[in-house]
Parts: structure tokens; sequence; C-alpha cells
């Protein structure tokens, strides 16, 4: 038996011994109080022999570099083991390449520091009391460094914690509190050159327009905004694009990330996140996004006289091609992915002010070339299915790397896709029309939510045609209620608006009205949350400035945020809506949408006056607006019409029966009180809906949120 006992100690006693002793440092942290949920930041440096080989690489010659590269795992891998000590609670937090940053705005660019600790650990710790931690580091998958333990203490803050899904009340939750996200799409920092094909090679990103872009997230959390959705984006966010496995030269646009996260946490606001903008899997990008597309694709010199003189995408580069689906489909093109959204992890992913983290930006735009009318996701050829499977093996490889090979579990994944609305050939879901030619990527276990982006900018777009009571979804009803519930019932998970507009160039015809007619709906609709698109542009030469919506969104975000309003959702029964005509008209011009809560006592919802549309709020003859975006080929929804209560009476359904409800309105404009009712159910718990005339005008009240509660 002590033989055995040798035998089976002794390599790891030779394993150990092989093994060299490191230190780390607590980054601008006293160990002792350590704040829960707030970031704790550790540092280490690497024997000199390394930190020279690891200076070899990075100031190499591109594209053929020698030595130690300290961005992809099998050549450096370092990780910090966390303990709880009194639960037990674990957690392994990946290191990261690190560099100190600093604007010079006189010479408009980024001085590259010097640091003492280039590799950096961060974690959130979610519990108070003592914890410890120690590291390991594995060079070219040779165990050769560890750190003997250290112990801190973590004391109680007003940090928020995580964002998780709460499956019984089907909503996000943090910190055991329902949360509603509304909000806007604050993308990425850009100037003319990073949105417009830019001719200079050479030419980069402005500091001024990341001090701009850093200025107006402020802006946004200091006028009470709590939530936005930001891209990775090749101009001015990314980490990788000319060099596969090569972050050091885009350190100073992690470094800006940095801030606009401690931002964040300050404030505890939420960013949705998105790891790859499109143009970075396109082969021509659209809104002359050339600079950033995947290859050298070119389309027409004669509309545009330039030859693409950027950088192509260092995945063209390394896998020779000009596809960017081979990018997803080879192996070793998602090696590098991997690593790539590995090191996004270890740097940002311990933040709970990142409330999840979107895997792909709409992904139909694979292998697009939208100059030639190529669209190959959406075609049922060869080309389509070699699409649609890339995006599909992406989004499942990727998902799996995040939650089991590197256990990141802390983030709610998501997956990006189209509404299913109307007959175009959209193959992001299931359809009973076409069930063999689905990208799966919705059914993936390890994908938490469904990301929807969806621009129409018809009033009807909420509920297009009604069949059987107002609560319940009849198998030819065309509503976003009852789509949104197949989603759910279909792949399990909750649906978000990512983006949800009235498309191109509709904003100034309306006055941003269109902004305020969709966010004041969502909710009702089974949607988790919303972000608006055209909420965040600056034109000083034009004078169009979109953040003057951000006023009344905040305030609906603070509305749907409201104790009473999540009691009501946290407790819902039944989601309900109705449309009807109104005297002579052709079509339903007017909406009615509500929740009821289960014990039937409450609810919520709103009723909307169809003639204000984006074309009628804009002010301008039916001429007029023949030559703009905002023209509707509808003419009753192009002529504005007060609306009452009567004759075509509207009800909420599902209420308790020969009943007594107070029924409150309140204002479009400002969410102020505006009109009360007192009405009874009938036997059946129909309760008519008495609102104040709906007068299809900004400053009135065309659309009309109401409360219901049950009187003593």
């Amino acid at each position: 038996m002590r033989v055995l006992i040798f035998v089976l100690l002794f390599p790891v006693v030779a394993f150990a011994q092989n093994k060299v002793t490191i230190d780390f440092e607590f980054v601008d942290q006293e160990p002792q109080s350590v704040k829960q949920n707030a970031r704790l930041e550790l540092g280490l440096t690497l024997p000199d022999t390394l930190m020279k080989s690891i200076k070899e690489f990075i100031y190499g010659q591109p594209h053929q570099r020698t030595g130690l590269n300290p961005f992809v795992s099998w050549e450096l891998d370092i990780k910090a083991h966390f303990k709880h000590r009194a639960s037990g609670e674990k957690f392994t937090a990946i290191g990261f390449w690190y560099t100190e940053v600093q604007r010079n705005t006189s010479y408009n660019r980024w001085n590259y520091l010097h640091t003492e600790l280039p590799f950096r650990v961060r974690y959130a710790p979610p519990k108070t009391g003592e914890w410890e931690v120690y590291f390991e580091v594995d060079v070219k998958g040779m165990p050769s460094y560890f750190s003997a333990p250290k112990t801190f203490n973590v004391v109680s803050s007003t940090y928020k914690g995580h964002v998780t899904y709460n499956k019984q009340t089907e909503y996000l939750e943090r910190d055991g509190r329902t949360i509603i996200p509304t909000g806007v799409n604050l993308p990425f920092p850009s100037n003319k050159n990073n949105l417009m094909y830019s001719i200079d090679k050479e030419e980069t990103l402005n500091v001024e327009v990341w001090e701009a872009y850093h200025d107006q997230v402020k802006r946004y959390i200091d006028q009470g905004g709590e939530y936005f959705r930001m891209f990775l984006h090749p101009s001015s966010t990314e980490i990788e694009f000319e060099e596969v496995g090569y972050y050091h030269s885009r350190q100073n646009f992690a470094w800006e990330i940095d801030r606009i996260i401690d931002l964040c946490e300050e404030s505890n606001t939420l960013i949705q996140l998105d790891l790859m903008y499109h143009s970075y899997f396109m082969k021509l990008g659209d809104y002359h996004q050339f600079r950033f597309d995947f290859s050298d694709h070119w389309y027409d010199e004669k509309a545009w006289p330039f030859e693409d003189r950027t950088e192509i995408s260092g995945y063209s580069r390394l896998l020779n091609t000009k596809t960017p689906s081979d990018m997803f489909l080879s192996e070793l093109g998602m090696r590098y992915l991997k690593e790539r959204a590995r090191y996004i992890m270890a740097r940002w992913g311990y933040s709970t002010s990142i409330s999840n983290v979107e895997l792909l930006c709409e992904p139909w735009h694979i292998n697009e070339n939208p100059y030639a009318s190529d669209t190959p996701y959406d075609s049922l050829t060869k080309a389509g299915d070699i699409a649609r499977k890339a995006i599909y093996e992406y989004h499942k490889q990727m998902s799996s790397f995040i939650k089991d090979s590197i256990q990141y579990n802390q983030k709610l994944l998501s997956a990006v896709g189209r509404f299913p609305a109307g007959k175009s050939n959209i193959y992001s879901h299931y359809t009973e029309r076409d069930p063999d030619f689905i990208d799966s990527t919705w059914y993936l276990d390890e994908v938490d939510m469904i990301t929807i982006s969806y621009y129409s900018k018809s009033p009807e777009k909420m509920l297009i045609s009604k069949t059987n009571s107002n609560n319940e979804c009849g198998d030819n009803e065309n509503s976003m209620a009852c789509t949104v519930e197949r989603l759910k019932r279909t792949y399990g998970k909750p649906v978000i608006m990512g983006e949800f507009d009235h498309g191109d160039d509709t904003y100034e015809c309306s006055d941003y009205q269109g902004h305020y007619i969709d966010i004041m709906r969502s909710p009702y609709n089974g949607l988790v949350g919303h972000y608006v698109w055209a909420a965040f542009a600056i034109y000083d030469d034009t004078g169009r400035n979109e953040e003057v919506s951000w006023p009344r969104i905040i305030a609906t975000k603070n509305y749907f945020n409201s104790d009473w309003f999540l009691n009501t959702v946290e407790n819902k029964g039944v989601l309900g809506r109705q449309k009807e005509k109104f005297e002579q008209t052709n079509k339903d011009i007017v909406e009615t949408q509500y929740i009821v809560t289960e014990d039937k006592s409450t609810a919520a919802g709103y009723v909307y006056n169809r003639t204000f549309n984006i074309n009628t709020a804009a002010g301008m003859s039916l001429e007029q607006l023949a030559e703009t975006p905002c023209a509707l080929n509808a003419p009753v929804f192009s002529t504005p019409l007060s609306v009452s209560w009567k004759p075509q009476r509207m009800h909420v359904q599902g209420l308790q029966s020969f009943t007594k409800y107070r029924i409150v309105f309140y204002s479009y404009v400002d969410h102020a009180f505006i009109f009360q009712a007192e009405v009874r159910s009938s036997i059946l718990g129909r309760l008519k809906l008495v609102h104040p005339v709906l007068i299809p005008e900004k400053t009135k009240n065309p659309l009309i949120w109401y409360r219901i509660e049950k009187m003593n």
C-alpha cells in the first residue's frame, strides 16, 4: 500500500516542483473593504524572460510576429481562482493583457503608457464576507507559475448585482426586483470617417469623438437614463480587426470602454452589449461602411469613384478568403473568434452593468452584398444553406464556449433575429411553411434571450388582425402580442426589442413622435424591454439632434419601472387587445392593449388613435409628405380624426363580474393625470373603456395610458 501511495503522489510532487511562485497585487483597492458587486481588480507581471518574449510579439512585424502571444490562451493562460469561505461559492476569472492609456487631445491621439502590472483580472464579488484568491499561469499549455492565496473582505454596498431572468414572472430582474429595460441605442463613437467611407487608409477615429461619446453617455445617465445598447464596431470599439489574435493596437478602444463601464457602474446603469457589428461579416458593408467589411469587394466605380484602399479584415487574410461565412465555418476561424470573446469576457464580463451579451448583430447580413442585391441568408439556395449554417454554428460554439468552457455564467446571452411579420422570407425562426430552411439558433440551450430588430412605419403594426376574444390568440391573428407569445412558447425564452423603430429618415418627418408611439405601447405585447434606435445622432450642420427624444423615453422608462406597474406585470393573468373602426371609417383606427392581473383586481393599458402617426405628426400637406419616407399608402391614416369612446365601444375583458372599477387616464405628453371614470363590469367581466377624446396632435393626447383598480 505504501508503494502505491508513493507512485500516485510522486507525479504531483514533481509537477509542483516545476512551477514557480509569482505574486499579484490589489489594484487601487483596500483588501479589507472590497465593495460587493463592484469591480475588484488584481494585477501581476511575469518574469523578465517571459516579458521579453511577449514584447517581441507585441512590437513585431504584423502578421509575421514571433515571441509569446499574450492574447491567446494556448500560448498564455492566466487564471485567478476565487472562493467565498462561508458559502464555498467559487469562480475562476481570466487574466488579460492591459495597457494604461491616456488621451492626448493636443495631437489627437492616445498615448500608451508603461504599467508595472500588464496583466489584470477583474471580478465583482457577489457575497459579503471573507474571500480568498490565488493565481495559476500556463505557458504554451504547461502549468508554469502559481501564487500563494490571499484573502480579502467584501462589504455591503449600493452597487447592484447581475441581471437574471425570472422564469416565474417571465421578466428580467436585478437583485430580486423586476426591471423592464426601456431606453435607447448609443451604438458607438462615430464621425463621418467611421460611418462613411474614407479614402485615407491611415485615417483613424478622432480622440474628440470618443470624448463626445463619453459625454453623451454621461448626459443620458444624468437625465435619468438607466438602459442603453452598445456595439463593438471595428471603427471605434472593436478589439480585433486588422490582425487576428492581436489586440494591442486597439488597447486605446478597450481603455475607453473601461471608462464607459466606470460611468455605468457608478450609477447602476445597464448596457446591452453586442459583441460584433454586422459589417464585420458582410462582403460589402452597408451604409458606406466599406472600410469595415470583411474583404475588398467593390461595387461601382462610377457611383463611388475610389478604389477600396482600406485594410481587409484579419480573418479574410488569415483564411485567404473573401467569403465571410468561412470565418464561422472553419475550425481556425472559430478558434480565434473564441479567443476574442475570451478577452472581452475577461475584461468586461465581470461587470454587473452589462445586462446581457448579444453574440452577433443582425446575422441575416452574413455574406451580403447589398449593392448587388445579394442576400443569401434569405434565399432557398446552396448559398442560403451555407449562410444559415454559419450563423447557427457561430452561436452554437460561442454560447457553449462562454457558458461551458470559460464558465462566465453570470451573463445572460442573447441572439438577434428579425420579427416574424408579413410574408418576407425570414429564416431566423421556425415556420411551418419552410421548416427545413431555418437557422435554429434560438433553440440553443445556452442562448438565454431573443433580441429582435424590427422596423415598420405602419400605425397598425402592433395589431394588424384580430380574431377570437380580446384575451385569446386566434389561429389567424396577426398581432405583436401573439407573435411574441408564439416565440416564447416555441423557444422558451423572453423577447426584447434591441432595435424598434419606424425606419431610416422617418424620424425628422414626425419630430420623433414615432419613438413615443412605439415605446409607450411596448410591454403590453409581452416584451421584456425595448431600445429605440434613432436617439443618438447629433448633426450640428443641420440642427438635427435625436437627444430631444430622451426626456419622453426616460419618463416612459420610469412609468414601466414604477412599483405599481411592476406589481401588475409580476402578477399578470392575461394580455388583451382590441381594435375598432370609428364612425364611417373603412379601417380600424383605434386600438387598446392591456394587462390584467391574475386576481382580476387591477389592469394597466393604453388606448391609441392610429390617425396620429409619423405621417400626420409631420404637419405637412399630403403633397409634401409624398416626397418623404413618412408617406403612408393608406388615406384613412393620412387624415387626422379625433376619436371618442362612443359609438364603437372598446372593452377590457377578464375582470371580476359585476364589480365597480376606477379607470385613471394619463397624458401622452407628460404622463400626468388627465381624467378618471368609475365603471361597473358586466356579468362576463367586461369593462367599457370610457376614455377621453383622443386628439391626434403632438401637444394633445392621441395615446393615453390607463390604470384600472377595483374599488372597495
